[in-house]
């Protein structure tokens, strides 16, 4: 059974879209997920909204520099080093647009991936190195 079915025949009454129980979305709108080892990917709303919840009684965020994006991480497990805290692990990233936290779209993927990178650290310890983020 057919979900959508699109009719385009040149007929302005009657052409159109015809949506039965179908959830829709933008195609390049979401979430980033991006981890400290490199490993990314983009989420749906949804998904951004029950990590989120999820992170409600854990959470930390910050923004990303002087940007509108702002990770959202597991405050349990940031690390206090001598002179500074990271964290190792993934974050949710988003941005915030004067209201309220907004799904990233378009070039912000990539923007927001390479603001994060920038801000990744090695650590040594127990003859193992790993990246981690610094937090501010």
């Amino acid at each position: 059974m057919r979900k959508i079915k699109v009719s385009i025949n040149l007929d302005p009454v009657n052409d159109g879209a015809e949506i039965e129980e179908t959830k829709l979305k933008k195609k390049n709108e979401g979430a980033l997920i991006i981890a400290t080892n490199g490993e990314r990917r983009i989420v749906e709303a949804d998904e951004a909204q029950e990590i989120i919840d999820r992170l409600s009684d854990v959470g930390h965020g910050e923004y990303m520099g002087d940007t509108h994006y702002l990770i959202m991480l597991n405050g349990n497990k940031i690390i206090n080093l001598g002179g500074g805290r990271c964290y190792v692990g993934s974050v949710i990233v988003m941005k915030f647009d004067g209201v309220g936290l907004t799904l990233l779209s378009g070039d912000e993927f990539d923007e927001a991936a390479k603001e994060f990178e920038s801000r990744l650290i090695t650590l040594v310890g127990d003859g193992q190195e790993f990246s981690a983020y610094e937090l501010v």
